[in-house]
C-alpha cells in the first residue's frame, strides 16, 4: 500500500451495502490481479468521486438507491491518511454546489463513492488504482 500513516475508516452498511462494498472490491482484485487490502477499495472509490465534477458527485448522493446502501453494520477499513483529505475536498466541494442544505456526512459520502465505483469501467478503475500509488511491493520470494 501507499507509503507512510494510515488509518482506519468508519463504513455504516445495510446487508445490501456490504455486498455492493465486496462485489466493488472482488471487480478490483481481478482488474488488478491481485489481493488487494479492503482500503484500496475504499481508497479508490472516493478517488474515482473525487475525479468527477461536483454536480456529478452531489447528483449521486442524492440518488435515492444511496439510502438501502447504509445501515447498522459497523465496519472498518483502513489505507492512507490522505483519504481524510480527499473526503474533506469532495464534502466542500459538493456543498458549494448550492445542492445540499448541509455538507454531506463522511459515511454518506463512503457510499456514494462505492454506489459511483460500480458505473466505473475496469480500466478506469486500474488507472485510478495506479495514479492513487496503491501498487504493491513485490514480496521477496517474486523478485
Amino acid at each position: 500500500m501507499v507509503s507512510g500513516s494510515s488509518r482506519a475508516y468508519k463504513l455504516q452498511l445495510s446487508d445490501e451495502g456490504v455486498a455492493l462494498f465486496l462485489r466493488c472490491h472482488d471487480r478490483m482484485c481481478r482488474a488488478v490481479g491481485d489481493l488487494l487490502p479492503y482500503g484500496s477499495t475504499l481508497l479508490v472509490a472516493v478517488t474515482l468521486l473525487h475525479r468527477g465534477t461536483a454536480e456529478e458527485a452531489a447528483s449521486v448522493l442524492l440518488e435515492a438507491s444511496l439510502d438501502r446502501l447504509g445501515g447498522k453494520k459497523i465496519r472498518y477499513v483502513g489505507t492512507s491518511c490522505a483519504l481524510s483529505d480527499l473526503i474533506e475536498e469532495l464534502a466542500q466541494k459538493i456543498f458549494q454546489t448550492g445542492s445540499m442544505a448541509t455538507r454531506p456526512q463522511v459515511w454518506k459520502l463512503f457510499l456514494a463513492a462505492i454506489f459511483f465505483m460500480q458505473e466505473a469501467t475496469d480500466a478506469e478503475i486500474v488507472r485510478c488504482y495506479r495514479s492513487a500509488g496503491l501498487t504493491m511491493r513485490m514480496d521477496r520470494s517474486e523478485r
